[in-house]
């Protein structure tokens, strides 16, 4: 684990990319014992970043974009020299269970309208990422806010083991985070400073882990600004700073990344990652979303919830491992007729127009390769292809 730790950071210091190389390096000498010297050199190189990058940039150019990448390889260097003598840190951290739902519902009626989520069966564990994904008005949010300790059950049972069972502990230990947050009063500093004196961080270790969350979440510029004065993703990256300031557990959020940009995102979920995966201190994460491809990307499982009913729920890596055909999307400025002929008799099962794309469905037997080989061969232009043979988002196409 350790020395493979240290690759990573060592050849991401070699890069360009320096959001990322600070961040990592921020990582390791936090999670490691054998760097905490280093610690604070690698959260000073990491502020110095966020301070000195053009908000919307790409990276850190010219001479102070050379003096920090070399930073960065100095502090790498100075670990992969020291880890000949740190040794392996030991295994990887046991994976906890931090929740457990069995034959979980929840029942809705007003008026003529009927509404019930489940039965549903959930695990959680530290270490993993789960998402929950399906359209508007499937459940979603209403599984969360269980999980959250925000909203009672109807029937089945659920269990916070680490915290057990009374209502105050259990939402005071799990890290939520809503879809719209909450207008909040005072500086962003302040109120991390206040997040970490509530769980019991005080004193100099409060400081100390409120500048650290700041850097590691690129919000070093950011600390003296108010609610308003916050972009929406810069709101957003305050709530997840204000809740693992004070390592939870559980971190449960709705919809993180619904009004992100691409590139902020990308850079969100990437941080999840880490962050879930942490040596010393991992998360259990369950999020919710529509955005598929992106969630499917940084999930290790996935529950697909359609009219209330988990109509898939296991391993991201494993959906629809058994079947008999492929599907892939395909766009460009080409007809039915034209895909048709470039696939020939028996290499079409089904073909949809959105009026956005075309979803191809085709026998099991017919990969990517052969599909874009048969394509290119009739010359027809693509300008996007996605295979989605592996992906929840077939369920989306599928009738109830």
């Amino acid at each position: 684990m350790l020395a493979a730790r240290i690759r990573e950071v060592t050849a991401l210091a070699a890069g360009t990319d320096l959001s990322l190389a600070t961040r990592r390096l921020m990582d390791l000498c936090d999670e490691f014992p054998a760097f905490q010297d280093l610690r604070g050199a690698a959260m000073q190189l990491r502020a110095d970043y966020n301070m000195g990058r053009e908000l919307g940039a790409a990276e850190i150019s010219g001479t102070s974009g050379s003096a920090l990448a070399e930073r960065c390889r100095q502090l790498a260097t100075a670990i992969g020299q020291r880890s000949a003598v740190a040794g392996e840190a030991g295994p990887a951290p046991t994976s906890e269970v931090v929740f457990r739902a069995r034959q979980l519902t929840k029942t809705f009626r007003s008026g003529g309208h009927h509404f019930e989520l489940g039965p549903i069966d959930l695990e959680l564990r530290t270490g993993r990422i789960v998402g929950v994904v399906g359209e508007n008005g499937n459940g979603k949010t209403t599984l969360l806010r269980q999980i959250a300790g925000l909203l009672d059950h109807d029937g089945g049972s659920l269990l916070h083991p680490h915290v057990g069972t009374g209502p105050y502990l259990i939402r005071r230990t799990i890290a939520w985070i809503p879809q719209r947050s909450v207008r909040w009063q005072g500086t962003l500093l302040q109120n991390l400073r206040f997040q970490a004196a509530v769980h019991g961080t005080l004193g100099a270790a409060n400081e100390d882990r409120v500048l650290y969350t700041l850097h590691r979440l690129g919000l070093t510029r950011f600390k003296d600004l108010t609610w308003k004065q916050l972009s929406s993703g810069y709101k957003l990256r305050f709530e997840l700073a204000k809740m693992l300031v004070w390592r939870p557990k559980l971190l449960v959020l709705d919809e993180p990344i619904a009004n992100l940009d691409l590139q902020a995102q990308q850079l969100f979920l990437q941080d999840l990652k880490h962050l879930a995966g942490s040596q010393r201190d991992p998360v259990a994460v369950i999020l919710s979303s529509q955005q598929l491809h992106e969630i499917e990307a940084v999930a290790d499982d996935i529950m697909f919830l359609k009219n209330g009913k988990a109509v898939y729920s296991g391993a991201a890596d494993s959906f629809d491992r058994d079947r008999t055909s492929n599907v892939y999307e395909l766009r460009g400025p080409f007809t039915r007729a034209q895909l048709e002929q470039a696939l020939g008799e028996g290499g079409i099962l089904h073909i949809d127009d959105t009026g956005l794309i075309f979803r191809l469905t085709t026998p099991r037997t017919l990969g990517a390769q052969h599909v874009l080989k048969a394509i290119a061969n009739a010359d027809i232009e693509v300008s996007y292809f996605r295979d989605i043979s592996t992906s929840t988002r077939k369920l989306f196409h599928q009738d109830p």
